[in-house]
């Protein structure tokens, strides 16, 4: 199932299914309407448009992304052309508990609601980042420190400074489109793993790639298929 609001009736929406007037992060990123005056707000006829339940689906739907014990994936990312950064943000957040799934993405004219299972749940999210290839490179591993802070008076290249230089200039290419995930699985549940950060890069002219950051930073080259998956396994979605 798919809805599709403008900002002003998800607001709305969110509020009378859900109770909560604080939209989810990072929808609540996004323009909560477009009416400024109370005027202009009862001209889009709100309550009598959509009043509590009045479509049984989405009220699940909405209750479930809700809940504060299902698993989450939160994507919050920029575009840029030419080097300028473009106005409109990627908004996206998927959510999963056992076989069901939803996910909530914004733009500035629109809000959109899908219910799905779970395992589509990161097809969709990569689709609102925007359909690309996989990076041309392959992937690459090296310290975080070597790579992000190069020893000031080494006159010698090693090994191991040649490949951190490589991915050190591999990341200062310039990007199409920068992003960060969060994935967070069953937070109520003591067995499950701390919450996971990765952050996804459009290069120009190359294409897309997952980069993880821990002792080491990893740049892998991603396709849509294998960035959905990734996302699913990282969400612990069988």
């Amino acid at each position: 199932m798919k809805w599709v609001f403008t900002p002003d009736e998800f607001t709305h929406v969110w509020l009378v299914e859900t109770g909560q007037d604080r939209r989810p992060y990072p929808i609540n990123l996004a323009s909560a309407g477009t009416v400024g005056t109370e005027s202009e707000k009862a001209a889009l006829h709100l309550t009598e448009r959509f009043p509590f339940n009045h479509d049984p689906e989405l009220t699940s739907t909405l209750r479930f992304i809700a809940r504060t014990d299902v698993t989450t994936v939160t994507a919050f990312g920029d575009r840029f052309t030419k080097g300028q950064l473009l106005p409109e943000p990627i908004l996206a957040l998927g959510v999963a508990f056992g076989v069901w799934g939803a996910v909530v993405a914004a733009t500035a004219e629109t809000v959109t609601v899908i219910s799905c299972e779970a395992r589509a749940m990161a097809k969709y999210l990569v689709k609102v980042m925007g359909p690309t290839s996989a990076g041309s490179l392959k992937t690459m591993r090296e310290p975080r420190q070597a790579v992000l802070s190069p020893e000031p008076g080494q006159w010698q290249e090693t090994d191991n400074s040649r490949r951190a230089k490589k991915l050190r200039q591999a990341l200062r290419r310039p990007i199409d489109a920068r992003g960060y995930m969060t994935i967070t699985v069953l937070p109520e549940d003591e067995m499950s793993p701390p919450p996971r950060h990765r952050t996804w890069l459009d290069f120009t002219d190359d294409g897309r790639y997952l980069l993880a950051i821990g002792h080491d930073l990893t740049l892998t080259p991603v396709s849509n298929n294998e960035l959905a998956t990734r996302i699913a396994r990282l969400a612990a979605i069988r």
